[in-house]
């Protein structure tokens, strides 16, 4: 960027913001998104998600794994879901960092994605400490659709009853006759959760008359 950059910067970011955009100037943006204050860095990491261009895969998977200033993590995810399969392994990988915040945002890319081969980070989300975390798994693997039913049944003979509690929330949002078998066999679960989970997905797949 040159002087008159450096002035926008400081006076009128917006106005900076845009022209990089119009000019889609991918790497000036990404240098604001990542040495910008708060309020540039969000402009920034809007732009680079509205451009959808590839190019900017590694700072905006900087940015949601970065401080989530501004709301920075939540524009760099909406980014990354707008870049589709380019952005599934860098997300999956986030989708197992150690901070819950940007596992979620992470998860949540991913399902706007609906990428199956998303299936197995989601999967293993399901086993989150998180609840919060867990619910977002749930809903982001009933958007993959038919191709995560595998692992869902898998997930139904999970040791762990939170998994299995999830894969049959899975199978309900679904809504696929082909999970049908599974869900009446986790009726017979010994964690009631489980059971309940299974009742509940059962009458969305086949809602009493």
């Amino acid at each position: 960027m040159g002087w008159l950059d450096f002035i926008l910067a400081r006076v009128e970011p917006a106005r900076l913001v845009a022209r990089l955009k119009e000019h889609r100037d991918i790497a000036a943006l990404e240098r604001l998104l990542e040495r910008g204050d708060p309020s540039v860095r969000h402009l920034a990491a809007v732009a680079l998600g509205d451009l959808g261009d590839p190019a900017a895969l590694d700072a905006l998977l900087a940015a949601l794994a970065g401080p989530d200033e501004e709301g920075v993590r939540w524009r760099a995810a909406e980014g990354l879901a707008r870049l589709g399969g380019p952005a599934v392994a860098g997300l999956a990988t986030l989708a197992e960092d150690g901070d819950p915040d940007v596992r979620w945002k992470a998860i949540v890319a991913l399902g706007d994605i609906g990428d199956p081969r998303a299936g197995p980070a989601l999967r293993a989300r399901l086993a989150d400490s998180d609840r919060f975390v867990r619910g977002r798994a749930v809903s982001a693997l009933a958007r993959l659709g038919a191709p995560c039913l595998p692992l869902m049944f898998d997930a139904l003979a999970d040791p762990d009853p939170r998994v299995r509690q999830s894969a049959a929330e899975v199978l309900g949002l679904l809504g696929d006759p082909a999970g049908v078998d599974g869900l009446l066999q986790a009726l017979r679960d010994p964690t009631e959760s489980v059971r309940r989970a299974a009742a509940v997905a059962l009458l969305r797949i086949n809602p009493a008359d």
